[in-house]
């Protein structure tokens, strides 16, 4: 398996570790209980940083180089990219119900809900689209000298100052996680 694939996918495994904390907080609305509003902002951080500014670029490279090797893809991978702007829009979108609730504002139980379920599980559909097509479509049809040609390309990328200094920054959102769920 290329390392770019292997990255990617552990990339995904903690995606879904953190879905899990964000469906946990979204049942601590649906028990009328109070969520942890620090959790949710650091999901929410999380979410909005990392897949925009570094997973979903790496991805792009790599399915430009499966575009340019293939010609055409099946419909199924072709909308990917809308995706990722369609996972970034839902991420959003829910963070405006919490931001509006943590200003003192009210909002019925659906329209808190509604954005935060539509974001979980269209991000789940996606990576499974992207682990199970994309991910084994690359694999297939990419050649040694793609795979070191989208290396290249990603290193480039990543060792750009303000890359690395975004990378930074997700880097301990991703620790405040782990530090709250810790306690």
């Amino acid at each position: 398996m290329p390392k770019i694939i292997e990255k990617l996918k552990q990339e995904h495994a903690e995606f879904r570790r953190f879905l899990k904390i964000f469906d946990d907080e979204l049942d601590k609305f649906r028990e009328g209980r109070a969520p942890d509003y620090e959790m949710i902002d650091a999901l929410l951080d999380f979410f909005t940083s990392f897949p925009d500014e570094w997973h979903h670029k790496k991805e792009d490279v790599v399915y430009d180089a499966l575009a340019a090797r293939m010609g055409s893809f099946e419909n199924s991978l072709t909308d990917l990219r809308s995706e990722h702007l369609r996972l970034e829009t839902g991420a959003k979108a829910f963070g405006d119900r919490i931001a509006h609730l943590r200003g003192g504002g009210e909002l019925a139980l659906q329209n808190i809900l509604q954005p935060g379920e539509t974001y979980s599980r269209l991000l789940r559909h996606h990576m499974v689209k992207e682990d199970q097509v994309f991910f084994p479509l690359a694999e297939q049809h990419l050649t040694r000298d793609d795979w070191q040609s989208i290396e290249a390309e990603i290193s480039n990328l990543r060792e750009s100052p303000a890359q690395q200094a975004k990378l930074d920054r997700v880097r301990r959102v991703a620790q405040i996680i782990e530090e709250i769920v810790a306690q």
